[in-house]
């Protein structure tokens, strides 16, 4: 699915991100790790348009897609999270839902408030599926309450079911457990563990919670200074002694 070839994006003389490379295989979950400032969230701006490399390829598929445009990369399935939430507060968590279904699906808004059939079959399809997602996110008692009015923890949720409402291939995270309690954190990695092959295809994530990173991941890519340090399994990184002591602060 993807796969990132050499990826380097510099900041006047600051080299943000050095030559990254990884992928992400269908039905896989792969976790960007590393220090604060160590480039993953950068990684994910180039991945999706957001940022234009200095160097170095992204494909999709085999295709070139580098600095594509985040509306075309969307188009193209791969949907993405923001470090800050960024749902529509004055609105329902069922009202968000289904608003980003309408947006990706053939069907506008505006067409639906003209009754016939055909919008008729799609609001029940959205309905219907908007209820769906929210119940898997542990929201379906909180469908009709604005997002204002959430708690950190459900936001955090409400945005993850946001985005799978886009109907991603890819759905990439940044820092979805940020926020979150012990009991919240441990839900969301049986939920993570869940989507991959059912709600999306594949999961790119940047998380902190070691706990949720070592229980949901295939791959883990571990980035420090912008530079790729180390990539393996969750019991292969949680032994490379050169990640404990860059990452973990402490030798083997």
């Amino acid at each position: 699915m993807l796969e990132v070839k050499s990826l380097s994006k510099s900041f006047g003389g600051i080299h943000a991100v050095q030559d990254i490379d990884f992928s992400v295989a269908k039905g896989s979950i792969v976790s960007l790790i590393g220090p604060n400032g160590a480039g993953k969230t950068t990684c994910f701006n180039l991945i999706t348009g957001f940022y234009r490399p200095t160097r170095g390829q992204v494909l999709w598929d085999g295709a070139d897609v580098t600095a594509t445009n985040p509306h075309s990369m969307a188009r193209l399935g791969v949907i993405r999270t923001f470090q800050k939430t960024n749902v529509l507060r004055n609105l329902t968590a069922f009202e968000n839902v289904a608003h980003a279904q309408y947006l990706k699906g053939r069907t506008p808004l505006w067409r639906t408030f003209w009754p016939s059939s055909e919008t008729a079959a799609v609001k029940k399809e959205i309905s219907e599926s908007s209820f769906a997602i929210l119940e898997l996110m542990g929201l379906g008692k909180r469908l009709h309450v604005e997002a204002g009015a959430l708690s950190c923890g459900e936001l955090r949720l409400l945005e993850v079911g946001v985005a799978i409402a886009a109907k991603p291939r890819l759905l990439m995270l940044d820092e979805p457990a940020a926020g979150l309690n012990t009991r919240e954190a441990e839900g969301l990695a049986e939920l993570l563990s869940a989507l991959p092959g059912k709600w999306v295809d594949s999961i790119l994530l940047v998380e902190h919670n070691m706990n949720l990173i070592m229980k949901v991941s295939d791959n883990i890519v571990v980035m420090n200074f912008g530079k790729k340090l180390a990539t393996g399994t969750p019991a292969e990184i949680q032994h490379n002694e050169q990640v404990l002591e860059a990452y973990m602060g402490k030798a083997a």
